[in-house]
C-alpha cells in the first residue's frame, strides 16, 4: 500500500556544475539500474509506479527530476543537455551500464541518451515522437503550440491547473493521464490516483517555468535525427490512448535503426501499468 506521505520521500541530490539535480531510487538497491525519464508534467515521484515490478525483474531504477522540475534546480538546458546530466548520475552512482526508460513526453529525453557508452537499450512507453511523427492528443498539441510560440500565455495556465488540481479529488491527475481507472497489483486505482496527483504537483512545486519549456522542446524539431540512435529500443504503444496516437509507436518504429514494437490494449498511463513487467526485461530479453 501506497500513502501520499511514502510517495513523497525526500529527494537524493546530486551537484551538476552549481545546480542541484534530484533523483530518487526505488526497488533493488544492487540490481541492474534502469534509468526513468518521467513524463511532461511529472517528475522523479512516479518511479513509485514501477517498484514493485521492477523488484521482481531485479532492477534499480534510478529517477532523476529534469532541470525546472520537482527539486531539480532549473536551467535553461534543451534535450540534447539531458545526456550530460544522466552520465554524471551513473558516474555519481558509480553504475557502469544502464538501461534508459522512457514513459511520454520522457521519450525524446530518453533515445537522447543512446549515444552514452553507458546506456545499453531504451525502452518507450507511451512516448510521444517529434513533429510530424505520429501524433498528440488535442490538449497536448494546444499546450506545445502555445509553449513554443507563446509561454508567457501558458504559465498562468500551468498555474491554475496545479490550483485546481489541490482542491479537487486525485481522481481528477488521473484523469489527465488515463481514460479508465489503471490497476496494478500492487497498487489499486484509488493509489494510482494519489501518485499520479503528488507526482504532477510536485513537477511544479518550484513554479511553471520547467515544464514550459519542456512543453515547447517537445513541440519543436528534435535536435537527433531518429536514425542516428545507436542502441535496441523497444517501444510499447498503447492502442487505446488518446494523449499519444497509436499511429506515433509505428512510426517511431520505422525510423528507428533497430526497434521493436510492442502493442498494449491500453491507454496513455494504463499502458505503463500493464506493460511494466516487460518494459523492465534486461536488453539481452528485448
Amino acid at each position: 500500500m501506497v500513502s501520499v506521505s511514502t510517495i513523497d520521500a525526500d529527494p537524493q541530490y546530486l551537484d551538476r556544475a552549481g545546480r542541484r539535480l534530484a533523483y530518487a531510487t526505488y526497488s533493488d538497491p544492487t540490481g541492474r539500474p534502469v534509468v526513468f525519464c518521467h513524463g511532461t508534467p511529472g517528475s522523479r515521484l512516479l518511479g513509485r509506479l514501477l517498484d514493485a515490478p521492477a523488484a521482481r525483474r531485479g532492477v534499480r531504477l534510478v529517477s532523476p527530476d529534469r532541470p525546472g522540475i520537482g527539486a531539480s534546480d532549473d536551467a535553461p538546458v534543451g534535450i540534447d543537455d539531458w545526456p550530460a546530466d544522466v552520465a554524471a548520475l551513473l558516474e555519481h552512482l558509480d553504475v557502469e551500464s544502464a538501461g534508459v526508460l522512457g514513459f511520454s513526453g520522457g521519450a525524446p529525453f530518453a533515445l537522447s541518451c543512446h549515444r552514452l557508452d553507458a546506456v545499453e537499450s531504451v525502452t518507450l512507453v507511451s512516448g510521444t515522437g517529434p513533429p510530424g511523427v505520429g501524433g498528440a492528443g488535442r490538449a497536448q498539441r494546444a499546450m506545445g503550440t502555445l509553449a513554443r510560440y507563446a509561454p508567457w500565455l501558458l504559465s498562468p495556465f500551468v498555474r491554475l491547473q496545479r490550483w485546481v488540481l489541490r482542491r479537487r479529488d486525485p481522481s481528477a491527475a488521473l484523469d489527465l493521464l488515463a481514460d479508465e481507472p489503471p490497476e496494478t497489483d500492487a497498487l489499486s486505482t484509488d493509489e494510482i490516483a494519489r501518485l499520479v496527483e503528488t507526482d504532477i504537483l510536485a513537477a511544479t512545486a518550484g513554479g511553471p517555468d520547467g515544464v514550459v519549456r519542456e512543453l515547447g522542446l517537445l513541440a519543436e524539431p528534435w535536435p537527433f535525427d531518429l536514425d542516428s540512435v545507436s542502441v535496441p529500443v523497444t517501444v510499447f504503444q498503447g492502442q487505446r490512448d488518446t494523449n499519444v496516437t497509436p499511429a506515433t509507436g509505428e512510426a517511431l518504429v520505422r525510423r528507428l535503426p533497430e526497434a521493436t514494437l510492442e502493442r498494449v490494449d491500453s491507454d496513455h498511463l494504463g499502458t505503463l501499468c500493464v506493460a511494466a513487467p516487460r518494459a523492465l526485461r534486461g536488453p539481452t530479453l528485448v
